[in-house]
């Protein structure tokens, strides 16, 4: 017992000289925290919605403590930015202790309040360290910019109005041209969606994109870490019974669904006219049409979780000079890049229509898998398909010695420049160059770069003309 006691007086003595050990901090007047970055940049903000969360470390270099008098906002509480230090929100926060070779996170966002300019501005700020009476900082620059707000809970019901070009479109909740109204959007505008919101057509839209001022769809998440990211938003919807829609140079990206068409209701189907226009990275499909009609050339549809494009339960369609190309790398894809369909399948039943045309002239249709094109034919109804001069990749099995395959390359790869970056122009060496048929080049007139199909009579396969 009396050993147990002197242990526990020893135990008990080490512990009070330990904690009157006083801990040693780095006291010295040009003593440096380092940061694992000198700046941080918010590319562009919408003004009253915040932006994704960027951090630094603040890092110890010594062998001894340091002792950080504070880290502020230098614009304090006034600043359009926030900063989480450790876990504690505050624009200041004093007498920081960091262990030798230890480090700290910052976390910083910013929300920026509406003015009255139309073109992006910048705000600035900066994290201001105070070591030892040293003063560090770390540079915050975001770019700021207003927008036209449409919100499905207050304005979200759209009449025949024209959308310009002067400040972007930022849609939240979702939105619907009426029914028996038009919403036109002139060259140049951009239209950004926020999570889990769609354009809903019950009335028509018209793009008048141009070459130079394309109308662009794609997310309200402007930085650079989101320009390929899939599923940001919901899809464009083309009701039945909507008429007639005409996009020209639009470009889609980063969806569900590009363009939705039709929905077995009964009513009159839709349809779209669509010109020199991109649809990319969409986490289902580019194209899904019912029933529907479509007339288009020289577009684009790259890179879709299933479907490339889905024509399903008949309808009426052409395609002249479009490339459809999937390199989908998000996930494994299992559907093949076109489906070709007389009939549909869902919880309610199956539903069938004629197929009176499905159109594909000097076209390409291919991807990463060995199969990119399904037909199916329900045989009591229609079922009419027809290749001319295009290039695609299917089953080795699959016949086109038949009238639905006029000239058509098969299983060649038409050597895109660079499928990982979505550049579907042709290399020098690709098998699509020159052969394609004339009057469907004529018909089609500029590719996507704006070059003419025709310059050397002799159009080439796709959405892009070869130029040396």
């Amino acid at each position: 017992m009396r050993l147990y006691k002197y242990i526990l007086g020893v135990f008990a003595f080490t512990i009070f000289l330990n904690s009157c050990v006083k801990e040693e901090f780095n006291d010295d007047l040009n003593a440096q925290i380092n940061f694992s970055t000198d700046s941080i940049f918010f590319d562009t903000v919408f003004t009253d919605v915040g932006s994704t969360t960027a951090y630094l470390t603040i890092r110890n270099p010594y062998d001894e403590s340091l002792r950080i008098n504070s880290i502020a906002l230098g614009r304090g509480s006034s600043s359009q930015y926030r900063i989480n230090i450790n876990g504690e929100s505050s624009d200041l926060v004093c007498d920081i202790e960091l262990a030798p070779k230890d480090s700290l996170y910052i976390l910083v966002e910013v929300t920026i309040n509406p003015n009255a300019e139309d073109a992006p501005f910048v705000v600035q700020d900066s994290i201001v360290c105070n070591i030892n009476g040293e003063i560090q900082d770390v540079k915050l620059m975001a770019w700021g910019q207003n927008a036209h707000y449409i919100d499905g809970r207050y304005n979200g019901h759209i009449q025949t109005t024209t959308w310009t070009a002067d400040k972007p479109y930022l849609i939240y909740n979702s939105m619907m041209v009426d029914e028996n109204h038009k919403l036109t959007i002139e060259a140049g505008t951009k239209i950004y969606l926020h999570k889990s919101s769609y354009i809903i057509a019950v009335g028509q839209i018209e793009t008048k994109g141009t070459y130079d001022n394309p109308v662009v769809f794609q997310g309200d998440r402007l930085e650079e870490s989101y320009q390929n990211i899939p599923g940001q938003w919901g899809n464009i919807i083309l009701a039945d019974g909507s008429g007639t829609h005409n996009f020209k140079w639009t470009n889609i990206r980063n969806g569900i669904i590009g363009i939705q068409l039709g929905a077995l209701t009964g009513g009159e189907t839709p349809k779209l006219v669509i010109e020199n226009s991109k649809i990319e990275n969409m986490n289902y499909a580019g194209i899904f049409a019912l029933a529907s009609t479509i007339e288009a050339k020289n577009i684009l549809v790259s890179n879709s979780g299933f479907y490339g494009m889905a024509l399903l339960a008949g309808g009426d369609y052409q395609f002249k000079h479009c490339t459809f190309a999937n390199y989908w790398k998000h996930a494994q894809r299992t559907e093949p890049t076109l489906v070709i369909s007389n009939n549909f399948t869902n919880s309610e039943g199956q539903f069938v229509g004629d197929l009176s045309r499905a159109d594909f002239g000097n076209c390409i249709v291919y991807g990463d898998k060995e199969n990119e094109i399904l037909l199916s034919d329900e045989e009591s109804v229609d079922f009419n398909y027809l290749f001319t001069n295009s290039l695609i990749r299917v089953n080795e099995d699959l016949d086109i010695n038949n009238e639905h395959f006029i000239n058509v390359i098969k299983n060649e790869s038409p050597d895109f420049i660079n499928t990982s970056d979505l550049i579907f122009m042709l290399n020098t060496s690709s098998p699509a160059i020159n052969v394609g048929e004339l009057s469907i080049g004529q018909e089609a007139s500029v590719d996507l770069n704006n070059n003419s199909h025709v310059f050397d009579a002799m159009p080439d396969l796709g959405a892009y003309e070869w130029v040396e």
